[in-house]
This record gives C-alpha cells, sequence and structure tokens, in this order.
C-alpha cells in the first residue's frame, strides 16, 4: 500500500495539474496507482485539497531554487522555460536531496532535447551552465583531507582547490549583461574559463588561452607536469620555447597566487613516451609557492 500512495503522491505533485472540480480525472489518477477503494474515499473526502497546496509548496520551491541559479537564462526563454521544467519534473524528476543541484539536473534533462527546439537559441546551454556554475562553486565543501604533498618535480601532478571546475563553451557567455533583462547575444567564440572560489570564497572566472586549457586539462586529470606540457604542446603543435615555458611558470604562479593550485603532489596518471630536457624546463616551470597576497 504504501509504494502506491509513494506513487500517487509522485504524480500529483510533480506531474500534470489535477482539477479537483474532475471526478472523473481524479478517480482516474487513483485507479492508475491502485489505491484501494476506502483510501479512495478518504482521499477524496478530506486530503486533496491539502495534498494540491503541497504541490504548489514543492513546486514554488523548486522554481525559487531555479530562479536563484540561473535567472537570467530562465528570462530569455520565458514560457518556454516553463514548459521544459514541467515536462522535467512529469518525465524525470528532481533526484538530488539538494536544492542547489536541481539546476544541474533540469540543464542535464534539457540538454538532451533542446538542440532541435528553434525557440532556444544556440547560446541558451552554454549560458545557463556558466550561471548555474556560481551556486556550485559556492556550495563545494573543503575537502576534509588533502592529497600529501610531494617534492615539486616535472614527474609530480598538482594538486587543485575542490572548487576548480574547467568550463569550455561555444559562445563567449561569461561576457553577457547580469541584468536578467538583458537580451544581447553573445559571440560564437570558443571560450574556455576556469572557475574558483578565492581565499575569502568569492566566485571567480579566469579566461584561458587554448594552450592554457590544455595542459590544465590534464594536469587536472591526475597527469604530471612533465606529461601535461608536452601533451600540450603536441596536440597545439606548440614549440616548448623559452617563450612558452616562460609563460607556463608565470600561468602557474598565477594559480598559485588564486589559490587554484595548492601543492605539488604525486601524479596518478603518466602515459608520456617523449623526455625532454629536464634542466631546462624544471629551470623555467617551477612555480613558487603562493604569495599571501591576493590577485584579481
Amino acid at each position: 500500500m504504501q509504494p502506491a500512495l509513494e506513487a500517487a503522491l509522485a504524480e500529483l505533485v510533480l506531474g500534470p495539474k489535477l482539477d479537483p472540480r474532475d471526478a472523473g480525472q481524479v478517480r482516474a489518477w487513483l485507479e492508475r496507482h491502485q489505491i484501494p477503494a476506502g483510501d479512495q474515499q478518504a482521499i477524496l473526502d478530506t486530503e486533496l485539497e491539502r495534498l494540491l497546496v503541497y504541490r504548489e509548496l514543492v513546486q514554488s520551491t523548486l522554481k525559487g531554487a531555479l530562479l536563484r541559479a540561473i535567472p537570467r537564462s530562465m528570462a530569455r526563454l520565458g514560457s518556454v522555460f516553463d514548459e521544459y521544467f514541467a515536462r522535467f519534473l512529469n518525465e524525470r524528476g528532481p533526484k538530488t536531496h539538494y536544492l542547489r543541484d536541481v539546476a544541474g539536473e533540469l540543464l542535464d534533462y534539457m540538454s538532451e532535447r533542446v538542440g532541435s527546439d528553434a525557440r532556444v537559441p544556440d547560446y541558451w546551454l552554454d549560458l545557463a551552465r556558466h550561471e548555474a556554475l556560481h551556486i556550485e562553486i559556492a556550495a563545494t565543501p573543503v575537502r576534509a583531507q588533502r592529497a600529501p604533498a610531494a617534492a615539486l618535480d616535472l614527474e609530480s601532478g598538482l594538486g587543485f582547490s575542490e572548487s576548480v571546475r574547467l568550463m569550455r563553451y561555444a559562445f563567449a557567455v561569461h561576457t553577457l549583461d547580469d541584468d536578467p533583462a538583458s537580451r544581447s547575444e553573445p559571440s560564437r567564440t570558443k571560450t574556455d574559463i576556469l572557475a574558483y572560489r578565492d581565499r575569502e570564497h568569492d566566485v571567480r572566472y579566469l579566461e584561458l588561452t587554448p594552450f592554457a586549457t590544455a595542459i590544465l586539462q590534464r594536469l587536472l586529470a591526475g597527469n604530471s607536469l612533465k606529461y601535461s606540457l608536452i601533451a600540450a604542446a603536441d596536440e597545439l603543435q606548440v614549440s616548448l620555447d623559452d617563450a612558452t615555458l616562460s609563460a607556463t611558470a608565470a600561468l602557474l604562479a598565477d594559480l598559485a597566487e588564486r589559490g587554484v593550485v595548492t601543492v605539488p603532489i604525486a601524479a596518478t596518471r603518466d602515459s608520456s613516451d617523449h623526455d625532454p630536457d629536464r634542466a631546462t624546463l624544471a629551470a623555467e616551470v617551477t612555480p613558487p609557492h603562493p604569495p599571501s597576497t591576493k590577485h584579481d
């Protein structure tokens, strides 16, 4: 009996709205879930109106969480967003216990469906994911145990703040106005963003060059500094000359200052067969210890 009641309640709360004045519709809902006749009558007599109020409370709470996470994205779609929100609740529903994660689940659902919908701008998913990133990063719990520090070496990897996210967009959505009323459109420009929480717990965004992205992708995956450099250079056909190595050293030093890079750690992955000039790379790429001053 309990599973049947739970299934009936889930449909009532997340599915299409029931009209309490339509006795046939209400009876059909109860029959679908095989609710016994006695319980059906009790629900009709005393519980239905209260359950419908509960439905409105749940849906308004979920909608409010989304409005805090992706206000500009919701405003740009208007009633089309409401349509997808209703479909999401009816077809899948949130699985998470945390309101902050509802936006991510909804966007995963929509990403499978909006591509063929001419009412949804091509850039919309990039914008929505960029907006949702703020709450995700702000709420990331501090890691209880960090990887043990290792001596900084080309064979070692780098530890990163638990809040770090590397995002890749097809549009420059980070340049859009923060005003939900704005309808300006971003340029179709491939954009890589490193998002993180700084030492003052503010969420920050750093636009990356393709080479910086290629290096950080590999470091975040647990590869060694040596492998990450060489593989990134091979991928983008970049020469590991003095200028490139100096720029890489400056990048890592900047990330250390921002609190993005924490400590050197033992690499967990390394598939490189290359053996560069270790003395040159070590001299050029070794980042300093993080300074105490904040870098904006």
